[in-house]
């Protein structure tokens, strides 16, 4: 999606992929999860087989209405190790932000939203992308406001601190 637009690019999406959700889980809706913010995705399961099924099945839904998948930004990942020689790359980038599960003891009480214990503790912090991005936005200001009075540079670095 890009950056800095208006309402109205994420409303067309909205109305563009009304449906995908029931089209692309189906039958499954027990064992994958998706989550859609607008045209951004993410397909949530702990088999892999299904997880192609429903790439499959999305890339179906979209070719209905003249869209397809980006190659370049589809990927299948997951976000704890499993065999660290095949897999160095773990996590995902959702959004700004980058999560992560780590592996932990089962004594550090870490509990799922059920109440059982995990033997893994997840990290959201923001992506490294997100975070360049925000430094080169400040530095920006900061290089158009060198000469400008201490107030007016505070008060526009807060508005893009905030967003």
């Amino acid at each position: 999606m890009s950056q800095g637009g208006g309402v109205i690019p994420p409303l067309l999406a909205n109305i563009a992929l009304n449906g995908m959700e029931g089209y692309v889980i189906g039958k499954n809706k027990r064992r994958i999860k998706l989550i859609r913010y607008a045209d951004d995705i993410v397909i949530f399961s702990a088999r892999y087989d299904l997880i192609v099924e429903a790439k499959q099945s999305l890339s179906e839904f979209l070719s209905k209405i003249n869209l397809k998948l980006s190659p370049t930004k589809t990927y299948i990942g997951h976000t704890q190790f499993f065999d660290k020689e095949l897999t160095p790359a773990v996590g995902l980038n959702y959004l700004g932000y980058r999560f992560r599960n780590f592996e932990t003891s089962i004594h550090r009480g870490v509990k799922n939203t059920k109440g059982k214990k995990q033997i893994f503790k997840q990290e959201t912090v923001p992506s490294r992308e997100s975070v360049q991005r925000q430094k080169n936005n400040i530095r920006k200001v900061l290089m158009q406001y060198k000469n400008a009075p201490l107030e007016a540079v505070i008060s526009r670095l807060s508005l893009l601190i905030r967003g």
